[in-house]
């Protein structure tokens, strides 16, 4: 899979530290979603944009 373009897309982190895990999802303006997790590779993500952004496990968060 060719990594997409994150440009302008939204990046989240679970709300509660730490995931299990750890990493970030990003909502692309698509509404594609993608998973990074700490230390591994990125990947298409199974959890949806709408959940990412309307439940309280999920935080917006700043790219940085």
């Amino acid at each position: 899979m060719e990594a997409p373009d994150l440009t302008g897309a939204t990046v989240y982190e679970a709300a509660e530290r730490p995931s299990i895990g750890g990493g970030r999802w990003y909502v692309l303006p698509d509404d594609s979603t993608y998973f990074l997790p700490t230390g591994g590779e990125l990947r298409q993500s199974l959890i949806t944009a709408h959940t990412l952004r309307d439940r309280p496990a999920w935080t917006e968060v700043s790219e940085g």
